[in-house]
């Protein structure tokens, strides 16, 4: 078939465009050299195909790595080649995101045939432009205006499950379609931490024939290889970083689900930190040591090691709003082991009891750096530590005139995520069991779009007593106490 044939066949056959000629960018492994390798048609993709070429409104729900962001790609541009005026828009979580998808369109594009490149103008990260089809590829964010103004062939909604703005963007950017009478592609994998999403609504309206949308769902063993073996051993290899709070079982309903219930399952809560790291946290546990020549309440403070010369140490306290349910946490952590040498933790003590046997614990360890929680009754113990004569506070403004940490809605859910791999990569060590114990109060609600917060009944005051620490851990120098070595003289 000569180049002409080839080239009609093309504008009429996506798929004899995809067999044919595309080649996709295969990373090297162990087992193969990696580089351009021609598309691989799985059968689960035909289906989507299938779609693509009919219907109008398309959303896909799918498991991870089963071909479907190339195969976006190849029939995007194969549009842009063979249709004249045709203008599509790639949308995605971030400006990034999208131009990564514009690059497999180029890497396609850059590994066809020479008959089949027409000339590109504009040539960017963010737009591949063909003058002779009068034709183009926009990337962009999914921001709420992104879209608007235009008219175009169609739209494709990467992630589509983790747009910042996706309902904004839909009702902005789907006008630019519907005057085209254009496509619709909207991809996603789901989130559980996200109770409610447009992605998710648009999927189950189109399964119960509440919408126009044609819906497509991929288990995660539509990709050749994969297996219930496949599935148990990915399973045991989860690291603590790629959980993010998920158990193990959330993570692969989440990116690997069987079926569509599924994934579509709200797992309503789940342990904030690894379960399997807090049983081998609380084999660490010890009881408290006492010792001499101290005047401290032992049943009151906990020590479990003593001052050391040349290590830090930093300081602070979660107050209770009263006594009875709630606990005051203080904990002293040594800045080069991370761990918890010494602890406060009760729910009896009035404001002027604990201020008394804080500041004797942090005498133990030579007036560290503290910084106490100052919301509500934390501020009247800052306020008793300063008339005392204690000084050496952080401070949350460059003027030192605000001591101590205010927790806020931002400030709080910051402070919780940075000490989830702490723990998780067992960065803090714990030695006051019920601290431990508390640790295991904390869960993801996926109810509340993922906050971690303490489990109803629970508590989650030691667990912000260790994020106060942990997110002030780097305040406290090293060499602030380290004299310069004397000059030798022979």
């Amino acid at each position: 078939m000569d180049e002409l044939a080839l080239t009609l066949n093309v504008r009429k056959h996506f798929k004899g465009f995809l067999l044919n000629f595309v080649k996709i960018s295969e990373p090297p492994s162990l087992s193969n050299r990696g580089g351009a390798v021609p598309f691989k048609l799985w059968p689960h993709l035909e289906e989507a195909i299938d779609s693509f070429l009919v219907d109008q409104l398309i959303i896909w729900l799918k498991s991870r790595q089963i071909g479907a962001s190339w195969l976006v790609a190849a029939y995007v541009l194969w549009f842009v080649l063979t249709k004249k005026g045709a203008k599509w828009f790639l949308f995605s979580v971030g400006e990034d995101e999208s131009f990564e998808l514009l690059a497999k369109c180029r890497f396609i594009y850059e590994n066809l045939p020479v008959f089949l490149r027409y000339k590109l103008n504009p040539d960017s990260r963010s737009e591949m432009g063909f003058p002779d089809m009068e034709s183009s590829i926009k990337a962009m964010a999914s921001t709420p205006s992104a879209g608007i103004g235009y008219t175009a062939s169609g739209l494709v909604a990467d992630e589509l499950e983790q747009h910042p703005y996706a309902k904004e963007n839909f009702l902005n950017a789907k006008p630019c379609i519907d005057t085209s009478k254009g496509q619709y592609i909207g991809i996603f994998t789901v989130d559980k931490m996200k109770k409610s999403t447009l992605a998710k609504s648009l999927f189950i309206g189109a399964r119960e024939g509440q919408n126009d949308f044609k819906w497509l769902f991929n288990a995660y063993d539509v990709r050749p290889g994969r297996d219930e073996e496949w599935y148990e051993k990915t399973k045991r290899g989860l690291s603590s970083e790629e959980l993010g709070g998920l158990t193990p079982d959330l993570y692969m309903e989440q990116n690997y689900p069987r079926s569509i219930e599924e994934a579509l399952r709200v797992g309503g809560t789940a342990s904030a930190f690894d379960p399997d790291v807090l049983s081998e946290m609380m084999l660490d546990t010890r009881n408290p040591i006492k010792l001499s020549d101290t005047d401290i309440n032992y049943s009151i403070i906990n020590i479990y090691k003593p001052f050391l010369q040349g290590h830090f140490y930093i300081s602070s306290a979660d107050i209770a709003h009263g006594s009875g349910k709630d606990f005051t946490v203080a904990g002293v952590m040594d800045v080069k082991t991370g761990e918890i040498v010494a602890d406060i933790m009760r729910n009896d003590l009035s404001v002027e009891s604990f201020t008394e046997h804080y500041m004797k614990l942090l005498k133990l360890y030579r007036n560290p750096k503290c910084c106490p929680e100052d919301n509500d009754r934390g501020h009247a113990v800052i306020l008793m530590m300063e008339q005392a004569g204690y000084r050496n506070f952080i401070y949350q403004d460059a003027r030192k005139e605000r001591p101590g940490w205010h927790t806020g809605k931002a400030n709080r859910s910051k402070s919780l995520e940075q000490l989830i791999p702490a723990i998780n990569n067992r960065q803090i060590t714990v030695y006051n069991k019920k601290g431990v114990d508390q640790l295991g109060h904390l869960i993801r609600n996926v109810e509340k779009e993922g906050r971690i917060e303490a489990a109803s009944g629970g508590n989650d005051d030691y667990a912000m007593m260790l994020a106060i620490v942990w997110a002030n851990k780097d305040k406290v120098s090293m060499y602030q106490n380290m004299k310069p070595f004397a000059t030798l003289k022979f």
